[in-house]
């Protein structure tokens, strides 16, 4: 089965894995254990836990929780997979009480740390990381003149996080489109010796964004500036991505009335040396569109 990693956690769909709490009751935690296993005492105390031990520890606790939270409409809502919970009146999205998923910093992190911490023999298909290792003879390298890094495959580094980018929602109120722009600048000194941008758009014009499938196209683009060697690691060098989105909220304070278009950017700062932290260096601040766009 497909592992799901997030910030260091592991998210395994395997039966062969899962505990079954009748093992805690052999032990004498009968009084715990059976308070734990009626789902809707359960219920209560998962919807209370962050999204990401809910998806991630908790889910690999035993079958009995995963089904719960893989099934549970309340605890889908409450951990991002979901926009409303069925049979209960949708909210009502206004720019304060609007918010993109949280869980997006956490899968960020979770992928720059991989992808500058990926070790030249690695296995070839392991981590997508092309070997173009030589069977002559090693020579020893400079230091001025290191060899470029493996290449990576996209397609296969980026395939732990499909599942989990198309099963959260990407906010609370879906947006119609989304356009990422990114940095990346090169310093010498106090000197900009480089700068270049990339852009990507995902307005492909069928219908409102509902996944985080846009991480994706993000991460892609990441891989290939650093496949490209437009993105080294280095304390003088900076990458930012700024990314936009249309959404339609209700005003804050008014009873009834139609959504407005707005407006969000956000900012993302990746370090580019280690620990390798990604920090939001922008909040999403929510614009009405109009001709003098106001903030809201």
């Amino acid at each position: 089965m497909a592992e799901l990693t997030l910030a260091g956690l592991s998210l395994q769909d395997d039966e062969a894995t899962a505990r079954d709490l009748s093992s805690d009751n052999a032990k004498g935690n009968k009084s715990h254990a059976s308070i734990l296993l009626i789902p809707e005492l359960l219920e209560l105390v998962l919807v209370s836990l962050p999204p990401v031990e809910v998806l991630t520890t908790c889910r690999a606790v035993c079958r009995l929780w995963r089904d719960l939270i893989d099934t549970s409409p309340v605890i889908k809502f409450s951990s991002w997979r979901a926009e409303s919970i069925p049979g209960r009146q949708a909210p009502r999205v206004t720019p304060k009480s609007y918010q993109r998923n949280p869980l997006v910093l956490e899968i960020l992190s979770n992928f720059w740390i991989r992808l500058n911490t990926i070790e030249d023999d690695t296995p070839e298909g392991g981590d997508g990381v092309e070997n173009t290792a030589s069977t002559s003879t090693p020579k020893k390298k400079s230091k001025k003149n290191k060899d470029p890094p493996p290449s990576i495959d996209p397609h296969i580094f980026l395939s732990r996080y499909e599942d989990i980018c198309s099963s959260l929602i990407f906010s609370n109120s879906p947006p119609l489109d989304t356009t990422i722009r990114i940095t990346v600048q090169k310093y010498a000194s106090k000197h900009i010796i480089a700068r270049s941008y990339r852009s990507i758009s995902t307005d492909i014009g069928i219908g409102w964004i509902t996944d985080l499938d846009v991480l994706l196209n993000l991460m892609d683009e990441i891989i290939k500036l650093r496949n490209e060697r437009v993105y080294l690691a280095g304390k003088r060098n900076t990458m930012q991505a700024e990314i936009g989105w249309c959404v339609f909220l209700y005003a804050d304070g008014e009873e009834g009335g139609k959504r407005r278009e707005c407006e969000v950017v956000e900012k993302v700062d990746f370090q580019c040396v280690e620990p390798w932290g990604v920090d939001i260096a922008q909040v999403g601040r929510v614009r009405e569109v109009s001709s003098d766009s106001k903030e809201i």
